[in-house]
């Protein structure tokens, strides 16, 4: 796969399952990750797309990325049959995990609610 290939910016919506998942996205310059979840991933990485390609995401960070071409996009696991709860403690895990998976940073503004989890 090219590098160009995958830029969220000319990715292809059917690249992407339509089914419950967690997925990244990355500055390929800085390597700072951005982590969500999805009950259907396809759907909320065209919406981040389209919050891109309208230049109204609400991530100045991941905003500016997606400018200047440098905004990739990885899924990281597809789980079928997930309710919200179970992806959002996936994604929780792995803010929490990132300083060990992705040392060189987060660009989540979430991690301030996560560090108050109750288990």
């Amino acid at each position: 796969m090219r590098f160009k290939d995958k830029l969220l910016k000319y990715s292809h919506d059917g690249e992407f399952p339509q089914k419950a998942g967690v997925y990244i996205l990355v500055n390929e310059k800085n390597n700072k990750v951005y982590i969500g979840c999805s009950r259907n991933v396809r759907a909320r990485i065209a919406a981040h797309r389209s919050l891109l390609l309208s230049r109204r995401h609400y991530s100045e960070e991941l905003q500016q990325a997606f400018d200047k071409d440098i905004l990739s996009v990885k899924v990281l696991a597809v789980i079928p049959h997930a309710n919200q709860q179970l992806l959002r403690e996936a994604e929780r895990l792995l803010i929490q995990a990132a300083p060990h998976l992705f040392p060189s940073g987060l660009i989540n503004k979430k991690l301030v609610n996560y560090s108050n989890y109750k288990n």
